[in-house]
Protein backbone atom coordinates (compact mmCIF):
# COMPACT_ATOMS: atom_id res chain seq x y z
CA UNK A 1 0.00 0.00 0.00
CA UNK A 2 2.91 2.39 0.70
CA UNK A 3 3.71 2.16 -3.11
CA UNK A 4 0.52 3.15 -3.78
CA UNK A 5 0.67 6.16 -2.07
CA UNK A 6 3.75 6.99 -3.46
CA UNK A 7 2.51 6.48 -6.91
CA UNK A 8 -0.15 8.43 -6.29
CA UNK A 9 1.90 11.40 -4.99
CA UNK A 10 4.46 11.14 -7.80
CA UNK A 11 1.44 10.69 -9.91
CA UNK A 12 0.18 14.24 -8.66
CA UNK A 13 3.42 16.08 -8.53
CA UNK A 14 3.89 14.88 -11.87
CA UNK A 15 0.34 17.02 -12.57
CA UNK A 16 1.25 19.71 -10.80
CA UNK A 17 3.92 20.16 -12.80
CA UNK A 18 3.15 19.61 -16.31
CA UNK A 19 0.10 22.16 -15.24
CA UNK A 20 2.68 24.61 -14.03
CA UNK A 21 4.65 23.85 -17.27
CA UNK A 22 1.57 24.48 -19.57
CA UNK A 23 0.57 27.85 -17.12
CA UNK A 24 4.19 28.93 -17.62
CA UNK A 25 4.12 28.67 -21.53
CA UNK A 26 0.91 30.04 -21.99
CA UNK A 27 1.68 33.07 -19.87
CA UNK A 28 4.61 33.60 -22.09
CA UNK A 29 3.00 32.93 -24.93
CA UNK A 30 0.43 35.89 -24.07
CA UNK A 31 3.29 38.03 -22.89
CA UNK A 32 5.21 37.53 -25.90
CA UNK A 33 1.94 38.48 -28.47
CA UNK A 34 1.74 41.34 -25.80
CA UNK A 35 4.97 42.78 -26.36
CA UNK A 36 5.08 42.00 -30.50
CA UNK A 37 1.38 44.26 -30.09
CA UNK A 38 3.41 47.09 -28.50
CA UNK A 39 6.41 46.81 -30.61
CA UNK A 40 4.18 47.09 -33.46
CA UNK A 41 1.57 50.02 -32.56
CA UNK A 42 4.97 52.39 -31.33
CA UNK A 43 6.74 51.22 -34.72
CA UNK A 44 3.12 52.37 -36.27
CA UNK A 45 3.37 55.61 -34.35
CA UNK A 46 6.60 56.60 -35.09
CA UNK A 47 6.05 55.99 -38.94
CA UNK A 48 3.00 58.15 -38.30
CA UNK A 49 4.84 61.07 -36.39
CA UNK A 50 7.91 60.78 -39.17
CA UNK A 51 5.18 61.64 -41.99
CA UNK A 52 3.49 64.31 -39.88
CA UNK A 53 7.22 66.10 -39.61
CA UNK A 54 7.86 65.49 -43.24
CA UNK A 55 4.64 67.62 -44.21
CA UNK A 56 5.53 70.19 -41.51
CA UNK A 57 8.59 70.56 -42.59
CA UNK A 58 7.55 71.21 -45.77
CA UNK A 59 5.28 74.17 -44.77
CA UNK A 60 7.47 75.76 -42.64
CA UNK A 61 9.98 75.73 -45.52
CA UNK A 62 7.43 77.40 -47.52
CA UNK A 63 6.28 79.81 -44.81
CA UNK A 64 10.11 80.65 -44.44
CA UNK A 65 10.62 80.90 -48.30
CA UNK A 66 7.95 83.65 -48.09
CA UNK A 67 9.02 85.53 -45.05
CA UNK A 68 12.67 85.73 -46.56
CA UNK A 69 11.57 87.12 -49.77
CA UNK A 70 9.22 89.63 -48.04
CA UNK A 71 12.17 90.74 -45.65
CA UNK A 72 14.62 90.52 -49.08
CA UNK A 73 12.35 93.35 -50.71
CA UNK A 74 11.98 95.38 -47.80
CA UNK A 75 15.47 95.41 -47.05
CA UNK A 76 17.25 95.85 -50.63
CA UNK A 77 16.46 99.29 -50.72
CA UNK A 78 17.47 100.00 -47.09
CA UNK A 79 20.94 98.03 -47.89
CA UNK A 80 21.80 99.96 -51.00
CA UNK A 81 21.41 102.92 -49.24
CA UNK A 82 23.93 102.19 -46.26
CA UNK A 83 26.20 100.81 -49.00
CA UNK A 84 26.47 104.32 -50.80
CA UNK A 85 25.48 106.98 -48.14
CA UNK A 86 28.60 108.34 -46.37
CA UNK A 87 29.05 108.68 -42.66
CA UNK A 88 30.24 111.95 -41.29
CA UNK A 89 30.89 112.64 -37.72
CA UNK A 90 28.53 115.12 -36.24
CA UNK A 91 27.06 116.09 -32.78
CA UNK A 92 24.34 113.10 -33.54
CA UNK A 93 27.26 110.12 -33.65
CA UNK A 94 29.14 111.99 -31.07
CA UNK A 95 26.73 112.32 -28.54
CA UNK A 96 23.39 110.72 -29.41
CA UNK A 97 20.07 112.05 -30.69
CA UNK A 98 19.58 114.04 -27.54
CA UNK A 99 22.46 116.12 -27.79
CA UNK A 100 21.37 120.17 -28.49
CA UNK A 101 21.69 120.81 -32.18
CA UNK A 102 25.16 123.06 -33.17
CA UNK A 103 25.04 124.80 -36.40
CA UNK A 104 27.67 123.93 -39.10
CA UNK A 105 30.14 127.21 -39.62
CA UNK A 106 31.25 128.01 -42.76
CA UNK A 107 34.95 127.36 -41.79
CA UNK A 108 34.45 123.92 -43.15
CA UNK A 109 37.73 121.07 -42.27
CA UNK A 110 39.46 124.19 -41.04
CA UNK A 111 38.51 122.94 -37.13
CA UNK A 112 39.57 120.71 -35.07
CA UNK A 113 36.61 118.43 -35.56
CA UNK A 114 34.39 119.93 -37.70
CA UNK A 115 29.87 118.33 -37.85
CA UNK A 116 30.78 117.65 -41.43
CA UNK A 117 33.52 115.43 -41.76
CA UNK A 118 34.06 112.08 -42.95
CA UNK A 119 34.65 109.41 -40.14
CA UNK A 120 37.30 106.85 -41.11
CA UNK A 121 36.68 103.78 -42.64
CA UNK A 122 37.29 101.49 -40.19
CA UNK A 123 34.65 103.42 -38.38
CA UNK A 124 32.37 103.84 -41.24
CA UNK A 125 32.73 100.21 -41.75
CA UNK A 126 31.53 99.28 -38.45
CA UNK A 127 29.06 101.25 -38.62
CA UNK A 128 27.29 100.20 -41.66
CA UNK A 129 27.73 96.24 -40.73
CA UNK A 130 26.04 97.59 -37.39
CA UNK A 131 23.13 99.33 -39.31
CA UNK A 132 22.80 96.67 -42.14
CA UNK A 133 22.53 94.10 -39.60
CA UNK A 134 20.09 95.91 -37.38
CA UNK A 135 17.91 96.81 -40.97
CA UNK A 136 18.07 93.26 -41.11
CA UNK A 137 16.73 92.35 -38.07
CA UNK A 138 13.46 95.00 -38.21
CA UNK A 139 12.89 93.98 -41.76
CA UNK A 140 12.57 90.18 -40.35
CA UNK A 141 10.26 91.16 -37.68
CA UNK A 142 7.88 92.92 -39.98
CA UNK A 143 7.87 90.43 -42.43
CA UNK A 144 6.83 87.71 -40.09
CA UNK A 145 4.39 90.48 -38.46
CA UNK A 146 3.49 90.53 -41.62
CA UNK A 147 2.94 87.04 -41.83
CA UNK A 148 0.95 86.43 -38.68
CA UNK A 149 -1.40 89.08 -39.23
CA UNK A 150 -2.17 87.73 -42.88
CA UNK A 151 -2.81 84.31 -41.68
CA UNK A 152 -5.17 85.44 -38.56
CA UNK A 153 -2.87 84.48 -35.82
CA UNK A 154 -3.21 88.08 -34.23
CA UNK A 155 -5.42 87.50 -30.95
Amino acid sequence: MAWKIGAALAVAAAVAAGAAGYRSHVWHAGYDAAVSDWAARDLGAVVARVQDNAVLSTQQHTINVGITKAKNEELAPVAAVIATRRVRVGHAICSGPAAPAKAESASGGDRANPPGRLVSQSVERDFRALTLAVEQDLATGRACQAFIEANGLVP
